[in-house]
């Protein structure tokens, strides 16, 4: 049987079956996914390298800022105990806190858990400054009143600390709960007051609407107060720094100062800051780190890498491979703070220390004359007078002293590290200042 080819017809397909159809969808679904995913990559990117630049801008004002301060110091920070009266000072409060530990003290003396981004932010630092060309300048509003105006000096005291502010009071610190840091500088102006016969409340005002370095001085007769603008020579003395313990007689015994030997008083930080925070240099802050250089502390070997005091897996005993390193003031302190440099703080006061912190400071050798028992021996400046008081010297030698730096030392290397936290991203950015005060 045969059939012509008339009888065969061609088919031709003139679309997409369902089948070729879903799974041209599949692919293109999965191109577009795939385009998605590395738009938002790209974008998570881009977004995580304009917060590091933006935190790189803001920490490099402050950075610039606080090189400058620490190159422009109006003495050398070193222990002044002879009879050399230093122009000015150099304070260094080491707080309880510390970058290495896992619990940390910041609020009330209260422990609370480190996170992994937060690290030292209780450290503060108070200086007297020469301006190394434009004048210092800050705000005066006399008498108390609303007519404000600028005033200028080529010294001032500049003090570089933190504050904290625990909204939901459960003493920790949240991503929503800034650390800010402060450089508070009062000009060294001591041609401006007195102002005398004062309440406390207009002392803390006068403190707040005023960019002058002033030291306060309680009546005990009337329980009123005197404030009075510092020189630098005022400043060497601790109580007349700013938010200091101030000078006040022991009711009992007007030869002791009871607030011996003043330390830095957090509480009036807060109390005495400027009502617009015009003080304020950084936000955001998960670190503010003060560190000095020692010669004594050894650097060693941990599974074949080199470890610091400040490095994880840092060993009690380990093999040393060289010496030197930045160091918190208390990075292997004891109980009690004594020891060797830039070990332990040497404090013949420190029952009066609040817990955990160390000090640097230059001291003065007003503390030998100034008509105060501040060790409490029942004589008063032995080291001066002329005689053997139990010496095993001459009259008036080093062991009559009636105080002592805590630390004997000069400072040959400062280290401030600050790290900021862009919140949005959860970036973290670091930066140190690293000053050398070795003579040249």
């Amino acid at each position: 049987m045969s059939f012509s080819q008339s009888q065969y017809r061609t088919f031709s397909r003139r679309g997409l079956t369902l089948i070729e159809i879903m799974i041209a969808l599949t692919m293109t679904l999965i191109v577009l996914g795939a385009m998605m995913q590395a738009f938002q990559y790209a974008s998570g990117q881009m977004q995580m390298g304009r917060a590091t630049m933006e935190m790189a801008n803001r920490l490099r004002s402050a950075e610039e800022l606080l090189r400058s301060d620490l190159s422009n110091l109006t003495v050398e920070p070193r222990p002044y105990t002879e009879k050399t009266k230093p122009n000015g000072y150099f304070e260094i409060i080491d707080g309880a806190m510390r970058d290495k530990t896992t619990t940390i003290n910041f609020i009330n003396g209260s422990e609370f858990t480190n996170r992994s981004y937060l690290g030292d932010v209780d450290d503060v630092i108070a200086m007297t400054v020469r301006s190394d060309g434009q004048f210092f300048r800050g705000r005066h509003i006399p008498d108390n009143t609303t007519n404000s105006k600028v005033i200028e000096s080529s010294i001032a005291e500049i003090m570089w600390y933190t504050t904290f502010v625990d909204r939901n009071a459960d003493q920790l610190i949240d991503l929503d709960e800034s650390v800010k840091v402060h450089r508070r500088v009062m000009l060294i102006r001591p041609d401006m007051g007195p102002w005398e016969n004062l309440t406390s409340e207009q002392v803390t005002i006068l403190m707040q609407n005023n960019d002058i370095s002033c030291r306060i001085v309680r009546d005990n007769a009337t329980g009123n107060f005197s404030v009075y603008a510092n020189s630098l020579s005022d400043l060497a003395v601790r109580r007349n720094r700013f938010c200091h313990q101030w000078y006040n007689y022991d009711d009992g015994n007007p030869s002791i100062d009871a607030n011996w030997p003043n330390f830095l008083d957090r509480s009036l930080i807060s109390t005495f800051k400027p009502v617009e925070g015009n003080d304020i240099v950084l936000t955001d802050v998960a670190s503010f780190d003060l560190q000095v250089y020692s010669p004594d502390v050894s650097l060693s070997l941990d599974a074949a890498i080199p470890v610091a005091p400040d490095d994880p897996g840092f060993p009690a005993t380990a093999t040393q491979i060289s010496a030197g390193d930045f160091v918190d003031l208390v990075w292997n302190a004891p109980v009690d703070f004594r020891g060797s440099r830039f070990n332990f703080a040497q404090l013949e006061w420190r029952t009066k220390k609040p817990l955990a912190e160390a000090f640097y400071d230059t001291w003065t050798p007003v503390y030998e004359s100034d008509g105060f028992d501040q060790d409490e021996d029942s004589l008063i400046d032995e080291g001066t007078n002329g005689l053997d008081n139990g010496g095993p010297l001459a009259p008036d030698d080093d062991s009559e002293r009636e105080t002592r730096p805590p630390y004997p030392y000069p400072i040959r290397g400062v280290k401030v590290s600050i790290r900021l936290i862009e919140k949005t991203t959860n970036q973290v950015y670091q930066s140190s200042v690293v000053h050398s005060y070795v003579p040249e």
